[in-house]
């Protein structure tokens, strides 16, 4: 028995050459992010940012000489302020001066800054985005830590009263807290010879390097360990140098603080790692 099939169908399994001939011409089909979003989230180039870090160590020696001259204490170099908080313990210092409570909100900072920004490895070590918003948020503590002190809202000088002695923890806290990002980003991105905020083994790994009188090109780590020491030493005279000539802690503030943005806006325009994206493109 003849089965009639409505006009235009087919019985059989087979399309019309037609229908087969216009797929074949449909545009294949494109990531549909805007292109924005996706250059943020590419995987950067570690190529030359180990020059970064060492800007990074710069910004340590400025913030930590202008911090110990204003508040006596450091907020990046915690082995400092550990001894301060055992010197404290054993009342070997000036207990009116509260050294040792400095000294351990700047290592409780830290301490919470190194858990938080850790986790941005998370959100893809290597991305663009990462990166922008690890420094912009260094930027955004300096910039209110800076505020504060040269607004008067608290005293930005070494002069201890008692008012004031207190309210001088929240831009230490501030300040401490956002150098944890640094090293974060330094560590991420696999430069663990140059932390940004440690010194002593550095020195160490510099002068037990077999290498150490290799040429100039034959031993990277050594030029940037080098590097690291000659930056944190010019970034504590000019930190020391700031203080004196302007009374305060504010100025050094604002200098690390448009550095720190200046990084993040660095990082927007940051070559992208073509390894990862010729596998990424491979995958898909």
């Amino acid at each position: 028995m003849a089965v009639n099939a409505p006009p235009g169908t087919h019985l059989s399994d087979e399309r019309p050459r037609g229908d087969i001939e216009a797929q074949q011409h449909l545009p294949l089909q494109k990531d549909t992010k805007p292109s924005f979003a996706r250059h943020l989230a590419q995987d950067v180039s570690t190529n030359h940012a180990d020059l970064v870090f060492l800007a990074c160590y710069f910004l340590s020696g400025l913030c930590d000489s202008s911090a110990y001259r204003a508040w006596g204490c450091f907020v990046s170099m915690q082995t400092g302020n550990t001894v301060f908080l055992g010197l404290g313990a054993s009342d070997a210092l000036n207990q009116e001066s509260y050294h040792w409570l400095k000294a351990l909100v700047s290592i409780t900072s830290f301490i919470v800054g190194s858990t938080v920004y850790s986790k941005t490895r998370y959100l893809g070590a290597q991305r663009r985005r990462t990166l922008i918003v690890n420094f912009s948020s260094q930027f955004l503590l300096l910039a209110i830590a800076a505020f504060l002190l040269q607004a008067k809202i608290i005293e930005d000088s070494d002069v201890v009263t008692n008012n004031d002695i207190f309210l001088k923890l929240i831009p230490l806290s501030l300040v401490a807290f956002q150098c944890a990002g640094q090293m974060a980003a330094s560590r991420l991105l696999s430069f663990p010879e140059i932390p940004t905020t440690v010194l002593t083994s550095l020195y160490y790994d510099l002068f037990s390097d077999p290498g150490l009188l290799q040429p100039l090109s034959a031993n990277a780590k050594r030029n940037r360990r080098a590097t690291a020491v000659i930056a944190v030493v010019g970034g504590a005279i000019t930190g020391g140098w700031l203080a004196k000539s302007t009374g305060g802690i504010s100025t050094a503030l604002w200098v690390a603080a448009a550095s720190k943005i200046g990084i993040s806006m660095l990082w927007m325009f940051w070559k992208q790692d073509e390894s990862k994206a010729y596998r990424s493109s491979a995958g898909s």
